[in-house]
């Protein structure tokens, strides 16, 4: 004890202060201290939130990428089968359109057939008509003459040329 009083340290103010000091400790950690460990640790839980949010954000950002490429592509697929089945309904089309065009000049062309047959039969009926009258005219004609071998042979050859 010669050492502290030797240094001018006094036992009772030494207690005291120690007393104070003790109790100031436990005024700051019950107010100060611990409301400031207390933020700090929700602002710690926070940051730590926000990096797991901010992973979780650019993990499904990946994703929606990647579904997005996906959608393109099964798009670009579905685009290029709609394409192929119009260009194939197209060709089909163009080949029906073909065989009816051709379907009806068939019948066109049968038609006009047809209606030559019709003409051609019906001149052919017209010239037989006016063959018997010619024939019919040439034979009174023939009949009215006298007959006699000369006569009938310039009758005849008068008729022909007429008929010619």
């Amino acid at each position: 004890m010669g050492l502290i009083k030797a240094l001018g340290i006094d036992g009772r103010i030494l207690l005291a202060q120690l007393f104070n000091f003790a109790l100031l400790m436990l005024i700051l950690w019950r107010y100060a201290y611990k409301p400031v460990l207390n933020i700090l640790e929700e602002r710690r839980s926070k940051i730590e939130q926000g990096l797991s949010d901010a992973e979780a954000a650019a993990e499904k950002l990946k994703q929606a990428e990647d579904d997005s490429r996906q959608v393109m592509i099964d798009a670009r697929k579905e685009a290029a089968q709609l394409l192929e089945k119009a260009q194939s309904q197209a060709e089909l089309r163009q080949q029906e359109i073909a065989r009816k065009a051709q379907e009806d000049i068939g019948i066109m062309m049968e038609k006009e057939r047809e209606k030559i047959k019709a003409e051609k039969e019906s001149v052919l009926a017209e010239l037989k008509g006016e063959l018997s009258d010619l024939v019919l005219l040439s034979l009174k004609r023939f009949l009215q003459e006298n007959v006699d071998d000369k006569r009938d042979k310039e009758s005849i050859d008068r008729i022909v040329k007429d008929l010619i």
